[in-house]
C-alpha cells in the first residue's frame, strides 16, 4: 500500500469525530492552502490526520501543538521543512499505528485555527 492508497482507504469512521478534530478538518484546508498543497504532493490528505494535539481554545482560536500524518515508505526519503510557518518533521512519539507496511509519521507543529464551537 502506498500513501495515496492509505488515505483513499480511510472512511469517516476512521477519523476521530471529537470537536477538536472536527474543527481541524473543517478549517485546515482553507486556513493553510500552501500547507495543504505540500501535503498533497506527498499524497497526504490534510483532512485525515492520524492524531491531533489540541490545546484549550482561547479567544476564538485554538492551537494544535502537533498534528500527525502517516506516510508509507522509507523515512530517509523525507526532509524536514517549513511551510506557511509550520515546521514539518518526522516524529518518533505517536500512538501505535498497527501498520504492517513500512511507514513513518510526520508531525506538523503549531497550527492555529479559528474556533467557534
Amino acid at each position: 500500500m502506498n500513501t495515496r492508497e492509505y488515505y483513499d482507504s480511510l472512511t469517516d469512521e476512521d477519523i476521530c469525530d471529537c470537536i477538536y478534530c472536527r474543527n481541524y478538518i473543517k478549517r485546515i484546508r482553507s486556513s493553510y492552502p500552501l500547507l495543504s498543497s505540500y501535503l498533497d504532493s506527498l499524497c497526504i490528505d490534510i483532512e485525515k490526520p492520524y492524531e491531533t494535539v489540541p490545546l484549550e481554545p482561547y479567544e476564538g482560536h485554538i492551537v494544535y501543538a502537533g498534528v500527525m500524518y502517516m506516510v508509507m515508505g522509507d523515512p530517509k526519503e523525507f526532509e524536514k521543512t517549513t511551510v506557511e510557518g509550520v515546521d514539518i518533521h518526522i516524529t518518533d512519539s505517536y500512538p501505535y499505528t498497527d501498520m504492517k507496511e513500512k511507514h513513518y509519521v510526520i508531525e506538523l507543529d503549531e497550527i492555529k485555527l479559528a474556533w467557534d464551537e
